[in-house]
Formats: C-alpha cells, structure tokens, sequence
C-alpha cells in the first residue's frame, strides 16, 4: 500500500548478495516466500527469503556454463509444475529448470533457434500453467517487437502457437510479460539504445546531423490481449497516456484478488499501481471474464 516518497520496508544490498549493477528481472515465489533475482551481468539467478534485509548472502546461485545463461532477464517459478523460468537475452532461448535448481546445472529443456521466430533476444516470459501455455517477448527477423506464444511442453527449435506483431499492435521494443485468465499484459517499453557514435567511438553515425539523442522512441504502455490472438492485432485494451503517468515501463506484476496492476517505470524512476479489476476479471466488479476485451482504458 506504499504511495509517493516513501522509505523502503526493507532493503537486500552489498557485497554478500551477490546482486550486481540491476536485476533485469525479479519474481517472488509465493509458495515458499522466496525472492529471485535475474543478474544479466553475471549470468545468474539469486534466490533470497522474502523476508530478508541488508547485507545477506542468497540462499542459492545458479550460474555457470552448463545452465546455458548468458543474460537472463524476466523469470517466473510455475509452482504447478514445479520449474523456473528464465528468458535470456543472448541466447535468445525460454529455459526451464527445476524450481529450486542450484549452482552449475543445465536447463531440463529450452525452446529457441530459427523456427521459433525469436531473434533479438528474448526478454519477457510467463507462464500460464493450467493451459500449458508459456509467452515469450523478443524482436522477430523484422527487428519488430514481438509477442511468440507456445506450448509449455515444448523443447528446442519449434514453430509457436502464434504470433502478435505488426503497425496496428502499436509495439515497438518489448519487456516483461504477464499472464492471466486467459490474456496476456505485455509491457511496451518502446524504447531502444541509439549509441551516438561507431563502434570504436571515434566518429558519429552515418546520417548524424546534430548533436544526437540516444533514446528515440515512442511512449510506452502496457496492452492487454488474448492468448489467442495472431498477427497484427490491436490490444484489446492498454494503460497509457498524460493521465497515467507512464513514459517507459518495463515490468509488470498483477494482484487478481485486488484487482491491480504494478509496472516499473525507467523514465520515472519509479512503482506505479492501476486499479484495473475490469481487465483482471474481479467477480463483482464488472470483470469481462474470459472472453475478449473490448474497453479502453487510461487510468
């Protein structure tokens, strides 16, 4: 129930933790009250008590060569199946391990290669375990953020279930991704890094006219869309605008029981929370159920 200016309950820091520079992606697992921790700088997950605070050591470290992380980002613990997810950045793979896999050990399996579409490194993961259905965010050949839906049971180099990119999505870059009831939130970040300068940082880029700007995008949102959807689809409703106050979000965690809705904003440096039990399904609030959303909303 934090709101505004407000000092941490707790905080987890320092040498001991292992957590380096930013942590591209963080889960709690409700089951057995853990935090994890994705560190892309290196090529780790950390696993902490929900409860811990100041300089502590992770109960457990994955990381090595034989787990096949190079830059992990969102992660997700499917309690139903007992497995972590992670999406990796550079290997453009969704790796599975077990939920409590621990130091050098290898995925149980992973989907990635060319006939999974997935090419500039996927960055966002979900799961939804009752349909056996896993979601994954990354660039398609197109260099267009895209939304790839699989099965959850799938390993290696397959085809997926469906696909959602294209002009009419309004998607430009995507982060985290989230499913429920049927409907996946996906996080438009819509921003991407422009280095002002060649690689050796000796001259500008080709076409440079002026000082440039690194950050060239569009404003981000968060959209809603079906687990079935495919192709250029529209969302079936967002969250963006003035009156939301989001400029570039990038993670998202939902709350069904109260009908909210947290994401993370770089570009204001802060939480934001939308009570939004329509688009979540509330009983008793006006929740659209299962079926396909059609109702716009800003705040």
């Amino acid at each position: 129930m934090a709101s505004g200016n407000t000092n941490p309950a707790r905080i987890i820091q320092g040498q001991k933790t292992k957590l380096t520079r930013a942590a591209h992606g963080i889960t709690y697992d409700k089951a057995r009250d853990l935090i994890l921790a994705s560190e892309p700088l290196a090529a780790a997950i950390v696993t902490f008590p929900a409860g811990a605070h100041g300089e502590v050591a992770p109960l457990r470290v994955l990381q090595g060569p034989k787990t096949q992380l190079h830059r992990p980002f969102q992660l997700e613990v499917d309690d139903v199946h007992k497995e972590l997810v992670v999406a990796d950045s550079v290997s453009s793979r969704i790796l599975f391990y077990r939920w409590d896999a621990s130091g050098n050990t290898p995925p149980l399996r992973y989907i990635g290669g060319p006939k999974t579409g997935m090419y500039g490194g996927v960055i966002g993961v979900a799961v939804d375990p009752v349909r056996n259905i896993v979601v994954g965010t990354a660039s398609d050949q197109h260099h267009r953020g895209a939304i790839f839906v699989f099965d959850r049971r799938a390993s290696g180099d397959v085809a997926p279930l469906g696909v959602i990119t294209g002009p009419h999505t309004g998607i430009k870059s995507l982060w985290h991704v989230a499913v429920y009831n049927g409907k996946i939130f996906a996080v438009a970040f819509n921003s991407g890094y422009f280095p002002p300068y060649d690689r050796g940082g000796f001259a500008p880029t080709p076409g440079c006219t002026g000082p440039p700007k690194p950050w060239l995008a569009p404003i981000g949102f968060i959209g809603v869309w079906n687990l079935t959807d495919k192709g250029d689809v529209p969302p079936r409703a967002y969250i963006r605008g003035a009156a939301s106050d989001l400029l570039h979000p990038a993670s998202i965690a939902l709350d069904p029981p109260d009908g909210e809705l947290f994401t993370g904003d770089g570009g204001r440096n802060g939480v934001f929370a939308f009570q939004v039990p329509q688009l979540l399904g509330v009983p008793g609030q006006g929740g659209l159920g299962s079926g396909q959303l059609n109702d716009t909303w800003s705040r």
